[in-house]
């Protein structure tokens, strides 16, 4: 589909070459090393700046905000209520993936100007692939700035925002918090190398965010809200801002049991989404898989509900989210080719490895 642009989306698309431009050519600062912790608050740097009911000042990027009394708290948890149905940890996950998916769907799009879709368009109602057609047309107006990148920092900035809110009115702990936001940072640093990369991923992604929230629509109100986080964001970088004052943070590097030279198309029969859990006694330590299952597939992903173990972790282990990573299913055939047949088990499939080396199909426990 042929996209039209009207003249606000082409005044948004000139404004994001200069705010680059803009970037690229601010000096050269002395930046100060920065801390986990530090950084996880600091990819929240435009949504800290929103205000709500119960937090009416700027959580600040030092510490974690708790709301000031329990009349504030209890103005943003109905706040949180009223516009995302939040209640418990639970509901704050699911509205985090409901409400902030561009990055998904950036892959999906991703994948069929590559021809290799993920799924075929004639399959989705007339309505839906009309807007799946318009969201793809649109999202491609900003490819060649996010690359392959496409939109993430939107979405981390926007989660990481939320979950600092559910955080300041006690609706999760601290040490809840660093649990659901450490695995956005660590994708983050890996997709990422600066604050500059990082801004103009966000800045792309909040309008191609806004133009899905708003019906698919262009015009006066687009060019409104990519205003407003240009502003938050050139605030961010000029006058000794934060995101010019610290460093970008890179999490310690993996070595994969197998380079990535290495590996092969073993998986050359299979249909639909290609990712799966694994955990790092396979991927890092080289262990054979011990122990697979096949779950229902998380929403808005290209998952294909396969998940992977050496056999020998405990909850402590796999609660670590640094110790699980995201893979291709080709990728783990490489690591263990034993898991090729098992693949096109249905969902609630589990198998274990017997001492005979042999994989016997077992019950799958409900979590």
């Amino acid at each position: 589909m042929k996209k039209t642009i009207a003249q606000e989306t082409q005044d948004i698309l000139k404004g994001i070459e200069d705010f680059w431009k803009d970037l690229m050519s601010l000096p050269k600062a002395d930046t100060q090393p920065i801390e986990e912790h530090q950084f996880i608050l600091l990819l929240s740097g435009i949504s800290s700046y929103r205000k709500m009911p119960g937090i009416e000042e700027h959580m600040g990027f030092d510490t974690l905000y708790h709301g000031k009394g329990r009349i504030a708290q209890r103005q943003t948890r109905e706040h949180l209520e009223k516009m995302y149905g939040i209640t418990d940890k639970e509901s704050l996950v699911q509205a985090a993936d409901q409400f902030y998916h561009t990055e998904n769907e950036y892959e999906q799009f991703m994948s069929f100007w590559e021809r290799r879709p993920l799924f075929n368009e004639k399959d989705l109602t007339a309505e839906g692939r009309g807007v799946f057609q318009k969201c793809k047309a649109f999202a491609e107006l900003f490819r060649d700035h996010v690359k392959e990148r496409g939109f993430f920092a939107w979405d981390c900035n926007e989660k990481i925002g939320l979950y600092r809110a559910a955080c300041a009115c006690d609706l999760i702990s601290e040490s809840e918090f660093w649990e659901l936001t450490k695995p956005l940072a660590h994708k983050a640093s890996q997709l990422y190398h600066s604050w500059k990369e990082y801004a103009l991923s966000a800045l792309c992604g909040s309008v191609y965010f806004m133009y899905c929230q708003d019906g698919c629509k262009e015009g006066e109100g687009l060019k409104q809200f990519y205003a407003i986080n240009r502003m938050l964001m050139h605030r961010l970088f000029l006058d000794d801002g934060h995101w010019t004052r610290w460093e970008w943070y890179e999490y310690p590097s993996k070595k994969w049991a197998i380079p990535g030279t290495k590996i092969k198309q073993l998986l050359t029969d299979w249909e639909g989404p290609v990712g799966c859990l694994a955990t790092d006694r396979i991927m890092v330590d080289g262990c054979r898989v011990g122990y697979l299952y096949r779950e229902e597939p998380c929403q808005n992903m290209p998952d294909s509900g396969w998940r992977f173990f050496a056999g020998d972790e405990d909850d402590e282990y796999t609660s670590d989210t640094q110790r699980v990573g995201v893979y291709h299913l080709n990728t783990i055939c490489n690591y263990d080719p034993d898991v090729l047949p098992l693949l096109h088990a249905p969902i609630g499939t589990a198998y274990i490895r017997g001492e005979d080396g042999i994989f016997h199909a077992e019950k799958l426990e409900e979590k």
